[in-house]
């Protein structure tokens, strides 16, 4: 094996077997098991970097919009995973971002709904009938998508009424629609939106009014009612309508109150309660008022009637020589021989001023307004503000309420100082939890791998010295025992060998040369050790004769 090795290189690969083998049996078994380790953590890593890691496309997807994603997908030769029952997918965590705006653009997907594209499929010698359902359904659909669209809104649903056309004028009714939203976690929907979608689904349908759209959320709650055909609402309407409408009120007045009060003592230092009683009966009024300062001639009606021969009747000055005849057998004012009579009447209308007013005054008319004002007290020593200073602030909430002494409104403030809130235990945030992400924490594992091998290496090193070190120190200390017994017995009188003794039991050079050279191969550290030991007692004992 050795004769494979370059030779310059052959040297150093002798000093590592060397040094190899001068380790002891548990360094050897713990140095192989930590690169082992190491290889099967190098090795982990680069196969999950081949592979690279999947993220979640799209969720909770209908069938037919699962069944397209992944077409388009296939057609887009990218690699996939289907989830969740086949309403997952899942691509590689890479390109999850970029494969959105592709499958955006290419209308994937489209929320389970149909849409115009059905169009596309329809069959040959489709009926009128059928026509009529399938565009109803893709306008819907269409709708849908875009309602769906809303940041706040999950997915939709509309239900289009659609009448059809008829040649009588009176049997046209029209068309209505139903709409039923899902908002997302945490999400509302305000009134310019409810707005937005009501005119939304009216502009987008023939013969739609913003009166007949009903929108709902999957919660139950309305959020816009259609109106009567008639365009009077409801009288009174439901108790939640009513319930809320007051609720809503009492809140606009409170922020107002409180908004105002808190600009002269401080945030937090106030607190508002408005109680509204609302009036939630309908109510129509007709008034007729007349002016007779103010009249104009409306018609003129005038007859004379004439009776007799005559049809001159008298004439002249009325008396007795008038109705005398003359020579020529006339009278005298030159009337008729026979007397007749004249009937004349004349008529006239005039039409004063007339004005009809007919009201209706809607539900929800303020009846009558109750608040109440609690203010802290001063801020250094707690004690409760001044009446005139009180007198400020409720004449400031009067005003930012709109009370009316005539409607009975009544106003409320007292100073109270205020009890200190509690402090709420504050309890630590939960660590988040560990993701181990190759692509990520993968050159660092690497490292620390590689940095802990090292250090084992170091400390095996360290400890296989240390061991050394203390055997030797072992040994000096057994050596110098065995002097201090021999002369404790010597001064104890104890009868030392006689040299026969000592030369039989004393080995001879060869074995102790022997002896010495199988101690210092077994352990050549503890031999040095212990030479370097005697060489420094050697040189302190000469110092101190000197």
């Amino acid at each position: 094996m050795l004769n494979l090795i370059p030779e310059n290189i052959r040297p150093y690969v002798l000093r590592a077997l060397a040094f190899v083998k001068g380790l002891s049996r548990p360094v050897k078994v713990f140095t192989i098991t930590t690169m082992a380790l190491a290889i099967a953590l190098g090795s982990y890593v680069s196969v999950r970097s081949a592979n690279p890691t999947y993220a979640v496309l799209y969720a909770n997807m209908d069938r037919e919009d699962a069944a397209a994603v992944v077409a388009k997908l296939k057609e887009m030769k990218v690699p996939y995973k289907v989830e969740g029952d086949g309403t997952t997918v899942e691509v590689p965590e890479a390109q999850a971002r970029e494969l959105r705006l592709e499958l955006a653009g290419a209308g994937l997907p489209r929320g389970g709904s149909v849409g115009f594209e059905s169009f596309d499929k329809m069959r040959l010698g489709a009926t009128e009938f059928e026509q009529r359902i399938l565009y109803r359904r893709a306008l819907e659909g269409e709708l849908a998508r875009t309602i769906g669209s809303l940041a706040a809104v999950q997915s939709a649903r509309v239900h289009l009424v659609l009448p059809e056309k008829s040649v009588f004028v009176s049997r046209n009714e029209p068309a209505s629609a139903s709409v039923v939203v899902k908002l997302r976690s945490g999400r509302t929907l305000g009134g310019s939106e409810i707005g937005s979608i009501v005119h939304l689904v009216s502009s987008s349908v023939a013969g739609l009014t913003p009166e007949r759209v009903a929108l709902v959320s999957t919660e139950g709650a309305v959020l816009h009612k259609p109106r009567r055909l008639d365009g009077r609402d409801d009288a009174g309407g439901s108790d939640d309508d009513r319930a809320s409408q007051a609720r809503s009120l009492e809140a606009t007045l409170e922020e107002r109150a409180r908004g105002m009060v808190e600009k002269v003592v401080g945030a937090g230092h106030v607190d508002v309660r408005v109680t509204a009683e609302l009036d939630t009966a309908r109510t129509e009024r007709v008034e007729d008022r007349y002016d007779p300062t103010r009249s104009a001639l409306r018609s003129e009606e005038r007859s004379v009637e004439r009776m007799g021969e005559d049809a001159a009747g008298a004439t002249g000055v009325p008396g007795a020589q008038s109705n005398l005849p003359n020579g020529d057998g006339r009278t005298v004012d030159g009337g008729a021989g026979t007397p007749g009579a004249v009937r004349e009447s004349h008529t006239r209308n005039f039409e004063l001023d007339h004005v009809v007013e007919k009201r209706f005054i809607a539900s929800g008319t303020l009846r009558r307004v109750t608040v109440a004002v609690v203010v802290d007290g001063v801020p250094v020593t707690g004690a409760p503000r001044g009446k005139e200073e009180m007198d400020k602030i409720s004449a400031l909430v009067r005003s930012a309420v709109g009370a009316d002494d005539k409607r009975g409104d009544l106003v409320t403030v007292e100073s109270v100082p205020f009890l200190a809130p509690a402090p709420e235990p504050t309890m630590p945030a939960p660590p988040a939890p560990f993701v181990f992400e190759p692509r990520r924490h993968g050159p660092y594992a690497a490292g620390a791998a590689v940095a802990a091998l090292a250090l084992v290496i170091v400390m095996a090193v360290l400890l296989r010295r240390r061991s050394r070190r203390m055997s030797a120190e072992a040994a000096v200390a057994k050596v110098a025992a065995d002097h201090t017994s021999t002369t404790e017995k010597a001064s104890l009188g104890v009868s030392a060998p006689s040299e026969e003794d000592l030369k039989a039991l004393e080995p001879t050079p060869e074995e102790l040369r022997k002896q010495v050279n199988e101690r210092v191969a077994q352990d050549p550290a503890t031999a040095a050790l212990i030479l370097r030991q005697w060489l420094g007692s050697g040189e302190a004992a000469r110092e101190e004769a000197a």
